[in-house]
């Protein structure tokens, strides 16, 4: 299949590439618009909304294809037929509209990313992404909130010394949590490209851009985060190495040991360790009294959910908590699963596990179906060796998922938004490629 016959030539009046940058570019400042919806006025992010609509028709017009082709369409079609069902279950419409916006930004970006396949940028994704990651974690850098109190081992001293944005500045305000979920999903294609490409310039690149990020990861001291990484680095090399499962396995099973003989020691001192108010809500009494919250909810409304972004305040005015504090400051429930189930009901949830699959299946199939690429050398098997990464970052979300909710931040739903996209067009990239090709 050549590059063009994506688009039916007797309609297309622009060239394919230049098509999906155009796409590519209009997508991402709309989109950007509605990420930072809570700072502008309402008629700007409606104007992006209508913006945003009028990219896809044209698009539609162009190509005959209203979106680009992905394995994950009804998913993200799903998540927008849920909007007016989360804004008629929300008592406060004006607090809903910021997850609503970055809901329908988060749509914008993934087809923004998803259409680059077929094209020559697509070509550079390996590249575009080390940039973007380098970039991502200089925000981090100099935009996150540092807490000093959760790790003694981690000097005091080295916060001190870190760079910061004033409070008042719109990018400033990284919760550490949030950080080190962004940096983990970052780490692991970063580090399959040192790990498997034989460009040498972009594999040199890559070895900066993991000890960068693995760096932020560190300081932000995100026990979630962390774990999350370590099943991603556990998980992804099965897609490489087709007897990985057995060492998976291995590790399953002394977790298990391990957990069975010391977990109930370790879950007791947990739950009898003073806390202070700060970090209540990163300790496992705290989690599971907002977790249980949340169930409640679900007791009560889980059809149709409570609206999104109202967690918070329903739980003080209904479901007041006790350990973590009667002054709130927990805005989500801490679990990317009860947290969709919350804001939009079953069919959040539904959406969101079908969106992960979905997205897992079709990396396994482009890994699996372009064996050649593991022998080859070059652009593909770049290409290949960053699809198994960006499979750890979708595993890494998944465990993290578990345990806090790093698309509850519009910023935090827009990054993983951008992954999600850049995985889809890299598969669809490397099925397009011929066999032989390298």
């Amino acid at each position: 299949m050549t590059q063009a016959s994506s688009f039916p030539a007797s309609r297309a009046t622009v060239r394919p590439d230049r098509l999906a940058l155009y796409f590519l570019v209009a997508c991402t400042l709309l989109s950007t618009l509605l990420v930072f919806s809570n700072s502008l006025p309402i008629w700007l992010t409606v104007a992006a909304v209508a913006g945003l609509l009028a990219v896809f028709v044209w698009r539609a017009a162009v190509t005959r294809a209203f979106l680009p082709p992905t394995a994950v369409d009804w998913p993200n079609l799903l998540m927008l037929l849920l909007l007016p069902v989360g804004l008629w279950a929300s008592h406060d419409p004006a607090a809903s509209w910021p997850t609503i916006a970055k809901v329908i930004a988060g749509f914008g970006l993934f087809y923004g990313l998803a259409g680059l396949a077929g094209s020559r940028w697509a070509d550079l994704l390996p590249w575009l992404f080390l940039a973007a990651a380098a970039l991502a974690s200089l925000a981090v850098l100099v935009g996150t909130r540092w807490f000093t109190s959760k790790l003694p081992f981690v000097p005091d001293q080295i916060y001190a010394a870190l760079p910061s944005l004033s409070s008042d500045n719109p990018l400033a305000g990284f919760h550490p949590n949030l950080a080190g979920a962004l940096m983990a999903s970052l780490f692991l294609p970063a580090l399959a490209l040192v790990l498997w490409s034989r460009e040498r310039r972009l594999r040199a690149a890559a070895v900066a851009v993991a000890l960068l990020t693995g760096l932020m990861l560190f300081l932000t001291q995100s026990r979630g985060a962390w774990a999350g990484l370590g099943v991603g680095l556990l998980v992804a090399p099965t897609l490489r190495y087709r007897r990985w499962w057995i060492v998976v396995a291995v590790v399953a099973v002394v977790g298990a040991a391990v957990a069975a003989v010391l977990g109930p020691s370790l879950v007791n001192n947990m739950m009898l360790a003073p806390v202070t108010d700060e970090t209540a809500i990163n300790t496992l009494p705290g989690r599971l009294e907002l977790w249980s919250r949340a169930l409640a909810i679900l007791g009560d409304a889980g059809l149709t959910g409570i609206g999104p972004g109202l967690f918070e305040p329903v739980v003080m005015r209904l479901y007041p908590p006790f350990f973590t504090g009667v002054q709130g400051g927990f805005f989500h429930a801490h679990n990317v699963y009860l947290q969709s189930a919350v804001d939009f009901g079953i069919g959040g949830v539904v959406a969101l596990v079908a969106l992960g699959l979905g997205l897992g299946a079709s990396l396994i199939t482009a890994t699996r179906r372009v064996p050649d690429a593991t022998q080859a050398g070059g652009r593909r098997l770049s290409q290949h060796s960053m699809a198994i990464g960006l499979f750890g970052s979708l595993v890494t979300m998944a465990a993290h998922g578990l345990v806090d909710s790093s698309l509850s931040p519009p910023r935090g739903y827009m990054l993983a938004f951008v992954l999600f996209g850049t995985a889809t067009a890299l598969v669809n990239h490397l099925l397009r490629q011929p066999a032989g090709n390298a």
